[in-house]
């Protein structure tokens, strides 16, 4: 009964047709919410696939490459949309890219489930802060007027600020490449608040850092030889076309609506996270 199952081959775990399915279908819906948002969105993947028994370096070098090719398919419109803020890209991606090289690298020297606990909290204070501050900005319809001025919210890089968001950046991606995690869900509300730029704005830039870090991350667990391209294909295939799909609405999302949605999001996985960093 085995041999009729597709394997996944170089974990040797073997997974029904339903589940490599349910994979899919799975990752081709978060991929289309993902991009609305500018947020990969791998950390609700990443349970999934441990859930089903994948290991979890295993899972989590391939969450790393499903969230960098669903960020490439995500990124051209919008380029297009002129959604992404280079300068920021250039200036904050540098720490990020080492940060998250590194615990690539060595993933396997930390408790998994130590940086996923951190993760989950962080994850649940982005979320009551985006959402306190969403509910205040739909209350008080004065926010809506600095929306108008197309220069403003392209960031703040001020030596204070990049500072700020340099650390951060480094942070975030030390934790997400040891767990496999580009963690856009943290770093999109640290580009709205700490380089104050507009949710549109601060999306498409996070999927160009998104690019950037989970080149890095993934490079450090290839270097470990922990990858399986053919839970890459199974899993990233459908998480590009959903990402692709997703964006041709990203840019004409209300700003206050577009952050609202961002901290629900965030919200709701943190229990996934949680759950994961437990009983994944």
């Amino acid at each position: 009964m085995v041999d009729s199952l597709p394997v996944i081959a170089s974990t040797g775990t073997v997974l029904s047709g339903i589940e490599l399915i349910g994979l899919a279908v799975m990752s081709l819906i978060v991929g289309v919410i993902g991009e609305m948002v500018g947020i990969a969105l791998g950390v609700v993947r990443l349970p999934i696939m441990t859930a089903v028994g994948l290991d979890p370096l295993i899972a989590a070098s391939t969450n790393l490459f499903v969230s960098l090719i669903g960020s490439f398919a995500g990124s051209w419109p919008a380029i297009l949309q002129n959604r992404i803020v280079y300068r920021v890209v250039l200036v904050i991606g540098v720490p990020a890219i080492g940060g998250s090289f590194i615990g690539g690298l060595y993933a396997d020297l930390v408790s998994r489930t130590i940086l996923l606990t951190v993760v989950a909290v962080l994850l649940l204070w982005s979320a009551l802060m985006l959402i306190g501050r969403s509910f205040t900005e739909l209350r008080d319809h004065n926010s809506a007027d600095t929306e108008k001025d197309s220069g403003a919210g392209r960031g703040e890089l001020t030596p204070k600020s990049v500072g700020r968001e340099s650390i951060v950046g480094f942070a975030i991606g030390l934790i997400g490449g040891a767990v496999g995690l580009a963690l856009g869900v943290l770093r999109m509300p640290a580009l709205i608040h700490l380089l104050k730029m507009k949710p549109s704005l601060a999306a498409g830039t996070n999927l160009a850092l998104t690019i950037l870090v989970g080149t890095s991350g993934f490079t450090g667990h290839l270097l470990r030889g922990r990858v399986d391209w053919l839970l890459v294909a199974v899993v990233g295939i459908p998480a590009a076309i959903g990402m692709f799909a997703g964006s041709r609405f990203g840019g004409d999302v209300d700003s206050r609506k577009l952050r609202l949605v961002v901290g629900v999001v965030l919200l709701t996985v943190s229990p996934l996270v949680f759950f994961d960093a437990f009983w994944g």
